[in-house]
């Protein structure tokens, strides 16, 4: 059993750092659910196109689509303490106007949608740095639980923040929903205020912000693992999202609720994913991990579903309650798994492409189903959204996300440092050529094991890389090859020495052990002349 599992479920709380971030986190939240219903049943009293209303998540969540990678890449080469500091203050004062808005009587269905848009862009520069800061708060036997309870903490706050912003809008209107959001966001600043982190030292300067983007772009391509999991949370959130994007109109025009009613639906969410939070662990530690995800795949399908037949409260809270369940069982298993799969140097940049993947498929699926819904009805809708995600469940069970199960080793590799060459960090490109003398008859084993070397070099920021096999070369039993990557500089080919693990370093040694002295021999050039190619000469190659 991986050590993430047989950590206690509360053991994380014990840090003190952890728990004042994550319970001012909960303040924050709370405040953003009291928000959320408000901008809903604000827009709802607006219109009744579930389009329109539709795209309040829309808005909310598009910018995750377009900036959550950008975000990453910050939140990895600058402080992430500060990068959170100020984007907790932007969302402050967005908040802080949108009810001065309201409180003027300002508020159309553009103005409600484009203050959306403002939050969300604060959401996409919060999201991958907060994710990313949970294994420096925690030892990695708790990143699991810790997980757990970052999302729990944020599901208690759903449970709680809807009825208290039902209850507010009912009898104070949304300009105070909004003003104690603004409010909320207090109780992050000062936490992160509060925080003494320590800033990891390195040898390098820090990556230049278009290289870092450039870099997560790559190990993203490069990463089965990430991809895999990416390909899960994509299918789940898309057809689940409808939930956030379609129950407005279901409860307001549909099952005539007040405002508190409304709040006490989004409520049952809540208390769905909290109550999975005292079970999850101890699933976790008794079914492997593709087969709880698509058990509260089934779950989920079968909750969504039954909205389409709920003609009663009780009959929506029972499936709201169950869909809250597996929201939380699925992608907090989705979010340990790449806290486990990813190395340290990019885990913001991969937490970006994880909220960009499921940002989007928010986003995009809000606008779909909400034009489901004008085409088919708010139950049609619903059933199709059920019915999709058993069609893609099919599909990506077969994706076997592997992390919680048997944990890789991602620990640093404690190579010696590179020998000093006199170069300038930004000299470049540099050219690497490892050569290898390999035995006849481990040819084709050789060959087999360089494609893994391959994916690992492109993955960690060789922007080429090529295998070349010297002709006739094998007179005297030994076959000749040389394995050659670019790198972008001096200083980016250093980076990538200390961006190995330890798993990495089991890779690349099973491929040099083939050759018989042990070791490739390695050249170092640096490029004398590299003057781009024009645009012509590239599409007539």
């Amino acid at each position: 059993m991986p050590a993430a599992q047989r950590s206690g479920a509360w053991e994380p709380l014990k840090h003190r750092a952890f728990a004042i971030l994550i319970t001012a986190n909960v303040a924050s939240n709370i405040g953003t659910w009291i928000q959320n219903v408000g901008e809903k049943w604000q827009m709802a009293e607006l219109t009744r196109s579930p389009l329109l209303i539709s795209l309040i998540e829309t808005g909310t969540t598009l910018p995750i689509l377009f900036l959550a990678l950008s975000a990453g890449a910050l939140a990895d080469i600058v402080d992430r303490r500060k990068l959170l500091l100020a984007a907790q203050t932007y969302m402050l004062l967005v908040a802080a106007t949108l009810s001065a808005l309201t409180f003027a009587h300002l508020i159309t269905p553009t103005v409600l949608i484009a203050m959306s848009l403002l939050l969300g862009v604060g959401s996409a520069l919060t999201q991958p740095a907060w994710q990313a800061i949970v294994p420096e708060l925690l030892p990695r036997e708790q990143i699991a639980n810790g997980v757990a309870l970052n999302s729990a903490g944020f599901n208690v706050s759903r449970a709680v923040g809807p009825a208290i912003g039902g209850f507010i809008v009912g009898i104070f209107g949304p300009a105070w929903a909004f003003a104690l959001n603004a409010f909320s966001f207090l109780a992050v600043v000062g936490a992160l205020w509060q925080w003494k982190r320590v800033v990891p030292t390195q040898d390098l300067p820090g990556e230049r912000f278009m290289a870092a983007v450039k870099v997560g772009i790559r190990y993203v391509r490069h990463s089965r693992p990430l991809q895999v999991i990416l390909w899960r949370a994509v299918a789940f959130v898309f057809f689940t999202g409808i939930i956030f994007s379609l129950l407005p109109s279901l409860a307001i025009h549909h099952l005539k609720d007040s405002s508190e009613g409304f709040g006490f639906l989004l409520g049952c969410i809540g208390a769905g994913a909290v109550t999975a939070t005292t079970f999850l662990p101890r699933l976790r530690a008794r079914m492997a991990t593709n087969r709880l995800l698509l058990l509260f795949h089934g779950i989920a399908a079968a909750g969504i579903a039954a909205l389409g037949f709920a003609t009663k409260d009780w009959m929506a809270a029972i499936a709201l309650f169950a869909c809250g369940t597996s929201w939380l069982s699925v992608l907090s298993t989705v979010n340990t798994a790449i806290q486990l799969s990813v190395p340290s140097w990019v885990k913001a940049r991969a937490f970006g492409c994880y909220t960009m993947a499921w940002g989007g498929s928010l986003a995009i699926g809000a606008t779909f189903w909400g034009a489901v819904a004008m085409r088919f009805g708010i139950r049609g809708a619903f059933f199709a959204s059920g019915a999709g995600l058993l069609l893609a469940t099919l599909f990506v069970h077969r994706l076997k996300i592997e992390a919680l199960d048997k944990e890789p080793d991602l620990s640093p590799h404690r190579a010696a440092r590179h020998p000093d060459q006199g170069m300038d960090l930004e000299a470049g490109p540099i050219l690497i050529q490892l050569e290898y003398r390999i035995p006849i008859s481990k040819r084709d084993v050789f060959r087999a094991a360089m494609r893994e070397v391959r994916r690992i070099r492109k993955r960690d920021g060789a922007i080429r890389w090529s295998l070349f096999e010297e002709p006739g070369s094998g007179t005297e039993g030994l076959v000749a090859f040389q394995e050659s990557f670019v790198s972008a500089t001096w200083g980016e080919h250093l980076r990538q020495h200390h961006r190995a693990t330890v798993e990495d370093r089991e890779v690349f040694a099973a491929a040099y052990q083939l050759d018989p002295e042990g070791r490739p021999r390695i050249r170092h050039m640096v490029a004398a002349w590299d003057e781009p190619e024009a645009l012509l000469d590239r599409i007539w190659e």
